[in-house]
């Protein structure tokens, strides 16, 4: 276990270490041989870590919903869901990691392949928030509702970044706005 956990925390800095490069380039027109030489890997490691380099930017979007997940999951009993919510965006997203979320993202955008595992990974972590969130609601983790809060939660987030690459908007703002959109209830049976 502590060899699986060693290589886990290798690979989230290398991909740390991939993002930074990316940033700091402004672009992710990079090559294995550039990325591996800069980030301190061999290729056969890079490779190991990450089968394409789009998936270098995995295990940072890992990190972020871990981190969201483990805001909302150390929440204090009866705090406001939504005011949780923003908590755990800014913890990941927000706050001090604000200009590093806008550069890294207005690249992944451009991406479609780094794009592609962004969208990937926010439904990963839309199918493991149900868990998260079911509880606060007083929900069964497997319902549909349950599933709705998460998928709300998880398009919200999305949606926010999408809108801060797209139309220069802070992402903070617009994910508050949009969980709002969502608990409104816009779209109803009649």
């Amino acid at each position: 276990m502590a060899e699986v956990e060693g290589v886990a925390a290798a690979r989230l800095r290398a991909s740390q270490r991939c993002c930074d490069l990316f940033i700091s380039r402004g672009t992710t027109d990079l090559t294995i041989a550039e990325i591996a030489d800069v980030i301190g890997v061999s290729q056969r490691t890079f490779y190991r870590y990450f089968p394409t380099k789009a998936e270098s930017v995995s295990p940072v979007f890992d990190w972020n919903t871990a981190r969201f997940q483990e805001v909302v999951t150390n929440a204090v009993p009866g705090e406001p869901l939504p005011d949780i919510l923003f908590a755990a965006f800014r913890a990941g997203l927000g706050g001090a990691q604000s200009a590093r979320t806008r550069a890294l993202f207005t690249l992944v955008f451009a991406d479609a392949e780094m794009w592609s595992v962004f969208l990937r990974k926010v439904h990963d972590g839309e199918r493991s928030f149900a868990r998260i969130i079911a509880p606060r609601l007083a929900l069964d983790a497997d319902s549909v509702a349950a599933r709705t809060a998460a998928a709300a939660v998880a398009s919200a987030t999305r949606i926010a970044l999408e809108v801060m690459v797209t139309a220069g908007a802070d992402p903070e703002v617009v994910y508050a706005n949009t969980l709002d959109a969502f608990a409104s209830g816009a779209i109803r049976q009649r």
